[in-house]
């Protein structure tokens, strides 16, 4: 009976600790499962710096935007898995890891963290090349994304996020990348971008900027919907699990609070440069690109703590994050540094103060919970955010010094002027074949209408008209139209008179309509007009055509009995016609 009882117990136990096993081994794979979906998302992002960065570019450069894009997934990848990841999460000392080189040794359940880390690399790689669009060399890019997704990211993400790393002992906080990711990638575009020079063109020399427009306003939004989209799962993945009793919490926490921050900087942006600045008051703009770059604020600023904010720091920070953002960007404009996406102000300044913010409006901040432990964590940020900055602009000026020496940091001016889609990948974005307009030699403004004088090619005859919409303009238009119509078709009739008196060399074909045919139907013009729409190939002397803005042609005159072939039997006498389509 006893020995019975034992037995049964021993094989309860044996079940348990075999349940027990299962459970954990069913943790770690979902563990797993949600780093690796996470890093899915977050490296969609690749996809939104393509979109927008090749939308924020002119036309001729748009390839190439693409192309660096592209290859920051090949160069970046394959660097960091070569010696990137050793040096972050390695085992070794407080300055850098020393084990798993070339992912040799690295643990099957550690591949997962590896591949969520290395679309953290890929972002901070992405940010650098961002502020140099349009006069970046291929050497210059190489060099320095390989020296960021090799050597100096891994080292930054090993001293704040590594367990043994030396501003983790001290203990900084940045829970999804503010200062590792964003302030670091945003100092080192810094870098860059002041020994790249600004493009041909950006500044004048009495100091004044010349605004370079983007050529795609869609494009460049839909890349910002997908900054949003993998936003979110760049901070709600940097949790690292998902199947402990709190991370669900955690992670509704994270994903709500980025949503508002990223509302709070939209906002911000958009009413600042609508109300506040003189332009916004003066013509009553609401600036979307503007509105985007507060956007992007939001998204960086809200990395580091969007763990611990409550819901309403979340809007503050955003807000003041944005202001913040605006500093540098007036700041880069005063030092005349070029930057083709304003990535450097966003990425800079918002990292460098999300991560002050976190020790500010956290849970455990100054303002909700202060002490002598916050007021530490408050200094240890502010220090740890300036080395990181300081760190990676050092290493971005030592490898550009180098390249300046022997003259490859960019491009030739005649390159740049041509558009780097040409003059390096001689593939052009666009197919701009059909296309017979080659310049537009001025603009003049009346009020608020302008026309564009454009110079044809040979043969071609354009003439481009920008018009407001406001409803006094469009009827003064209407206006001289219908009086212009009214002095067509009197004088139309003048001249009916005159060649029914006179002879003429096609007497054997009925002249006017209105002796044949009573009445001018609309489907008989309709399809005379498509007939002259199929013939514009002809020469002016053959078909003289008054053709308006609206689309409406007023006035069709047919010179070439040859066009007679086309037309229905209904309409073969017709020599000249007068109507209105």
């Amino acid at each position: 009976m006893t020995s019975s009882l034992l037995m049964n117990q021993s094989d309860l136990i044996t079940s348990i600790n075999l349940i027990h096993g299962e459970l954990e081994s069913f943790k770690k794979n979902v563990d797993v499962f949600f780093l690796v979906v996470m890093g899915n998302i977050v490296f969609f992002l690749q996809a939104g710096f393509a979109f927008y960065e090749s939308g924020s570019v002119r036309s001729k450069n748009v390839t190439n935007a693409l192309f660096l894009n592209y290859m920051d997934t090949s160069i970046g990848s394959l660097f960091y898995l070569l010696c990137g990841y050793a040096l972050a999460f390695g085992e070794g000392n407080g300055f850098c890891g020393t084990q798993y080189f070339a992912l040799v040794g690295l643990p099957y359940d550690r591949m997962a963290h590896c591949f969520f880390q290395y679309t953290f690399s890929s972002t901070a790689v992405t940010i650098i090349k961002s502020s140099l669009h349009e006069r970046c060399s291929m050497t210059a890019y190489f060099t320095s994304a390989i020296l960021l997704s090799g050597i100096t990211y891994p080292i930054v993400s090993h001293w704040a996020w590594s367990s043994v790393g030396w501003l983790s002992q001290l203990g900084f906080r940045d829970f999804a990348g503010s200062s590792v990711v964003h302030a670091m990638g945003g100092s080192a575009g810094l870098a860059a971008a002041l020994m790249t020079g600004p493009r041909i063109g950006r500044f004048e020399r009495n100091g004044n900027l010349n605004h370079i427009q983007p050529h795609s306003i869609p494009q460049a939004t839909l890349g910002a919907f997908i900054f949003l989209f993998g936003a979110i799962a760049f901070n709600a993945g940097s949790n690292l699990t998902i199947s402990k009793s709190k991370d669900g919490a955690v992670i509704s926490l994270v994903c709500l609070n980025t949503l508002i921050c990223v509302a709070s900087a939209t906002t911000t942006s958009l009413f600042y440069q609508r109300f506040c600045t003189a332009s916004g008051r003066t013509i009553k703009n609401w600036n979307l690109i503007n509105m985007l770059n507060g956007s992007f604020t939001g998204m960086v600023v809200i990395c580091a703590g969007c763990d611990q904010y409550p819901p309403w720091a979340s809007l503050v920070v955003g807000c003041l994050g944005y202001f913040v953002f605006l500093l540098v960007f007036k700041a880069m404009q005063r030092f005349q540094i070029d930057d083709a996406t304003n990535s450097v102000s966003v990425q800079l300044g918002g990292g460098y103060f999300g991560v002050i913010g976190v020790a500010i409006f956290g849970s455990d901040g100054v303002i909700l919970s202060p002490s002598k432990s916050s007021a530490y964590v408050l200094l240890v940020n502010i220090f740890g955010g300036a080395v990181i900055i300081i760190f990676s602009f050092l290493s971005i000026l030592l490898l550009y010094t180098i390249l300046r020496h022997f003259n490859l940091h960019r491009v030739t001016a005649r390159e740049e002027k041509i558009g780097l889609d040409l003059a390096i990948h001689n593939q052009a974005a666009y197919n701009v074949q059909d296309v017979k307009i080659d310049c537009i030699d001025s603009i003049e403004s009346i009020s608020r209408r302008s026309t564009a004088k454009v110079q044809p090619s040979a043969g071609s005859h354009y003439r481009l008209r920008r018009m407001t919409s406001e409803p006094h303009i469009i009827q003064a238009w209407r206006k001289c139209v219908y009086v212009y119509l009214i002095a067509l078709l009197s004088f139309s009739y003048v001249i009916r008179g005159l060649f029914l008196m006179v002879p003429h060399k096609f007497a054997n074909f009925s002249l006017w309509t209105m002796r044949k045919t009573p009445s001018l139907t609309s489907s008989h013009l309709t399809i005379l007009g498509q007939v002259i729409y199929r013939r514009r190939t002809l020469q002016t002397q053959e078909i003289s055509c008054a053709v308006f803005d609206d689309g409406r042609t007023v006035l069709l005159l047919l010179l070439d009995l040859n066009l007679m072939d086309e037309l229905p039997e209904s309409l073969v006498e017709f020599v000249a016609v007068i109507g209105i389509l």
